[in-house]
């Protein structure tokens, strides 16, 4: 009785130390699985995404960035864009002065080519800012990386109408002229020389109908957007990495005040969910970061392939099984087919022997009548070889001095060969009297 309390015992502290090992992990493999979800981009990811782009000024690079974090309103602001080509830029941002927007996105109506490009390939705007959000400083490293590598191709040169910098190792892309901004177009698979990440090749856009391309160089230009508004708001903090905004208040005059990094009041942006209008986010972490309720955008693409995987095993299941199902159908109808048509073969033989049991006597009567007289003739011919027969065997045996009677005619002729049929009294008859007359005949 001890020995069993005993184990008991034992057996319940085991127990309840493998539930606090399993309440201990539980948040830890949580954790794990998040972290495996991250799943952030990598370098050659990076720089294939930023290639068409990474050469663009700072200020308008800065403005795409932060607007491809709210896709949706990127899309509004092309649909404004397109049902007012023909206003002048002015009247244009009045317009969008009455939408809360961003103030990136209204930026972007002064640069419809950018705008298109943005609106056009939504799923490389949505992953730019999902990459923006996720790791910022790995972005703007990458920018960096992309703009030393066409440095050292001399393409930096030939931009005529950008003013190139370099503070602390790092190049800085700026308009010559402040009030005058050039968007350039560039083939990146070119421009960056030696690319390094052959299985991600750079993002191509094929080039503007306007744009226009010098005698020499690979840059193709259009004419400049004036800036008459507020624009230069946002930069590039590259020593520490992120992006600066200033206040931004919305003016439609133009406004530039020196290096926004060093003037007064700047700050480093930051996300602001209300203008994403219920996009959801890429990163399980972005999302848990900004309290957002909706599932992930990797989380829901891996719903979306575990469930087509599972849709996809199931058809390949039921095909297997339909065509199992289909060769044992076509066996079984074969089968089924050949027994139907041996009983219509046995039911069609015995319609014909029932209709040969039950035909009329006056159908049946010629064939009979046909029969018998081919029997009489056959018997016929049989009686007359039989009495010429009987002819030649009297004439050899009869002598003149003596005379023999009908009966020792009868006695003396050989007998006659059986035949297979039996013959009737009427018949035996008939052969008699023709016996009897060609005897007869003879005596006389």
């Amino acid at each position: 009785m001890k020995m069993h309390t005993r184990q008991d015992r034992t057996w319940g502290i085991i127990a309840l130390c493998m539930i606090l090992t399993l309440t201990l992990l539980a948040p830890l493999s949580k954790a794990q699985a998040e972290s495996g979800q991250e799943a952030s981009f990598s370098e050659a990811e990076l720089a294939q995404m930023l290639a068409p782009i990474a050469l663009y000024p700072d200020s308008l690079l800065t403005h795409i960035l932060i607007a491809s974090t709210y896709p949706l309103e990127i899309v509004q602001a092309k649909r404004l864009q397109s049902k007012n080509t023909l206003l002048p830029i002015e009247q244009l941002m009045e317009k969008a002065a009455d939408e809360d927007w961003d103030p990136s996105v209204t930026a972007l109506l002064a640069f419809p080519t950018v705008l298109d490009k943005l609106s056009e390939d939504l799923a490389w705007t949505q992953d730019l800012g999902d990459a923006f959000l996720q790791d910022e400083e790995r972005m703007l490293s990458s920018i960096q990386t992309l703009r030393h590598q066409a440095d050292e191709a001399n393409s930096l040169a030939e931009m005529d109408n950008m003013s190139v910098s370099r503070v602390d190792e790092q190049i800085i892309i700026e308009p010559a002229q402040k009030e005058i901004v050039y968007v350039p177009y560039y083939d990146p698979r070119v421009v960056y020389g030696h690319w390094a990440w052959y299985n991600y090749p750079p993002v191509y856009w094929a080039p503007h109908p306007h744009y226009i391309r010098p005698p020499y160089g690979h840059f193709y230009w259009h004419r400049g957007v004036h800036i008459s508004f507020n624009y230069y708001f946002s930069a590039f903090h590259w020593h520490k990495r992120h992006v600066v905004v200033v206040h931004h208040r919305n003016s439609h005059h133009y406004r530039h005040h020196g290096p926004i990094v060093t003037s007064h009041g700047a700050q480093r942006w930051h996300h602001k969910p209300a203008h994403r209008r219920g996009v959801a986010y890429r990163s399980p972490a972005v999302k848990h970061r900004y309290k957002s309720h909706r599932p992930s955008t990797l989380y829901s693409k891996q719903v979306r392939q575990a469930d087509r995987h599972a849709i996809k095993h199931s058809s390949t299941g039921n095909k297997l099984h339909s065509k199992s199902s289909h060769t044992t159908r076509a066996t079984r109808g074969n089968h089924h087919a050949q027994t139907q048509q041996r009983l219509q073969q046995a039911s069609h033989y015995n319609r014909i022997q029932t209709n040969a049991g039950q035909k009329p006597a006056h159908k049946a009567q010629p064939y009979s009548q046909q029969n018998n007289k081919a029997h009489n003739n056959l018997k016929s011919q049989q009686n007359n070889k039989t009495s010429h027969y009987k002819q030649v065997q009297t004439k050899a045996s009869h002598k003149p001095t003596q005379i023999r009677n009908s009966s020792q005619v009868r006695s003396s002729a050989p007998s006659q060969p059986k035949v297979h049929h039996q013959k009737s009294n009427s018949q035996r008859s008939n052969s008699q009297k023709s016996h009897n007359r060609s005897h007869t005949k003879q005596r006389n």
